[in-house]
């Protein structure tokens, strides 16, 4: 439980959540949410994971083809072009119209999040978040928890 404990922690610590958004904002981020596939949401995934691929300092971890970037990117495209003139274009624009740009920014942040959510329920994913507890000295932390 301790355990448990010092990870949500430590889950919480180093990811914030935006929770500022208008209602335009919200209805946005709504039909993101409701109308992006399991599919789509794996393509989103995938195409940050590709992305931050490109980042010198994880470059070298990296086997990625130029034709699995391509795909990456080819995905992620359609899905915009679906959901931006389909999808939620209504609640995109009104979105725009009264809460700015920024707005697009917050609600994809959340489809981010669930997308990722989504990913962390799979079996190995969630074992594999876990690896790092084996490294944690705990005793350094007791002092810490220890009003909790």
């Amino acid at each position: 439980m301790k355990k448990l404990s010092l990870l949500l922690c430590l889950f919480l610590f180093f990811f914030s959540f935006n929770s500022s958004s208008g209602s335009f904002t919200d209805n946005f981020a709504e039909c993101l949410v409701t109308k992006t596939t399991k599919q789509e949401k794996t393509d989103l995934v995938k195409w940050i994971y590709v992305t931050i691929s490109f980042h010198p300092q994880l470059s070298q971890m990296s086997n990625l083809t130029a034709e699995d970037v391509e795909m990456a990117n080819i995905r992620v495209a359609e899905y915009m072009t679906n959901v931006f003139v389909y999808k939620c274009n209504e609640e995109l624009n009104q979105a725009i119209q009264y809460e700015g740009e920024e707005s697009v920014f917050y609600a994809f942040e959340l489809l981010g999040e669930l997308a990722m959510g989504e990913l962390m329920q799979d079996q190995g994913v969630s074992s594999a978040s876990e690896l790092f507890i084996e490294y944690i000295d705990f005793s350094i932390f007791a002092d810490l928890f220890s009003d909790f």
